[in-house]
């Protein structure tokens, strides 16, 4: 059994909190909400509902505000948040990292493994730490309350790749007993792409406008329209002419999401609608969403610097973020191609760069 550290009190890190305690792991979690904090070691644990292969009363060893105590000779680091907090967060982890620990961003969409790394080595990080991230969540989930998680789906495999990919065996042989359905076989290039949230959010949302600028109640999957689907797919064929650029190999939106879910269709709108696994999960309340804060800067964004890197044309992506930067204000610059640092970098040195 594994000493293993969660970073971040929300959906997914409560959800992966009581999981792996109800796996018979040693469980810290961190978080920056004192309320959070102070709830959860009151609890005592976090109880985990729905369609997971384990359910119940999950306990955890602690919950804390103190990076440094969270880190504290954990063997595993799990860092699940929101993209838009992981270079400030990588930024307060630096100094406390300890030699030999392995930390995964979980997940990390965007290159942000490359945007972890480099806060680590500019903020006092020593310490030899491996690397690695995943392309999505085991769960499908939301909390009820603190202390409590729902969920309503669970993947039956899901990519993941260490930085250098070298690593990768080592991660897979670590996490076979802890999380198997992770599969570490893949590039950090993969696994950007491979982050159907891109896809799946920032399209449809706009095309769902004017619902939710009504303020009705919807279910955001089950009630999406053949239209929105055939954005959605336009869009994958872009994410994938990317990863082709690069020699790389992925699958499409619509094989991707088979091979998580049990589901049926060829379409996009057919997989998604045709899946009982996000049935529960409604639609917003208003545009200024994550789903715009977070899929466009920290998803696209990155989608868009890739392509520039690998001279691909993406009409259909650049027209998304365009018109939610022209309806929602505030959305953050993000990893565009300056911002991480590849603006004028070649294919060949940006393909060094990922894989070594």
């Amino acid at each position: 059994m594994k000493k293993i550290t969660i970073i971040g009190a929300g959906n997914g890190g409560q959800a992966f909190a009581a999981y792996l305690s109800l796996k018979g792991h040693t469980v810290k979690i961190y978080d920056v909400a004192e309320d959070t904090v102070n709830k959860l070691n009151y609890l005592g644990g976090i109880i985990l509902e729905g369609h997971s292969d384990v359910t119940g009363f999950g306990k955890i060893a602690l919950a804390t505000t103190d990076m440094k105590v969270a880190l504290q000779d954990a063997e595993i680091v799990l860092v699940t948040l929101p993209s838009i907090y992981h270079k400030s967060t990588a930024e307060k982890m630096a100094p406390h990292l300890q030699d030999g620990q392995y930390v995964v961003l979980n997940p990390a969409a965007g290159l942000g493994i490359l945007e972890t790394k480099k806060a680590f080595d500019e903020n006092g990080c020593k310490a030899s730490v491996k690397l690695a991230c995943t392309s999505t969540l085991l769960f499908a989930c939301r909390m009820v309350e603190v202390g409590k998680v729902k969920v309503s789906g669970q993947k039956t495999k899901f990519s993941a790749a260490a930085l250098p990919a070298s690593a990768n065996k080592e991660f897979a042989e670590l996490f076979a007993d802890i999380i198997p359905e992770i599969d570490f076989s893949y590039d950090v290039i993969r696994v950007t792409l491979d982050n159907l949230n891109a896809i799946a959010h920032p399209g449809p949302t706009l095309l769902y406008t004017n619902v939710i600028e009504r303020g009705l109640d919807f279910r955001y999957y089950l009630d999406l329209t053949p239209t929105q689907g055939r954005l959605m797919d336009k869009m994958d064929e872009e994410r994938v002419a990317i990863a082709n650029a690069f020699g790389i190999e992925v699958r499409s939106f619509v094989d991707e999401f088979k091979g998580m879910y049990p589901t049926e269709g060829k379409t996009a709108y057919e997989v998604i609608t045709n899946c009982d696994a996000y049935g529960d999960i409604g639609g917003q309340k208003s545009m200024n969403t994550r789903y715009f804060q977070e899929d466009i800067p920290y998803a696209l964004e990155a989608f868009r610097a890739m392509a520039q890197v690998a001279g691909v044309k993406t009409p259909i992506i650049d027209s998304v973020v365009c018109l939610a930067r022209a309806v929602v204000d505030d959305i953050a610059e993000g990893r565009n191609a300056k911002n991480l640092g590849i603006a004028g970098m070649s294919k060949q040195e940006f393909l060094k760069l990922c894989l070594g």
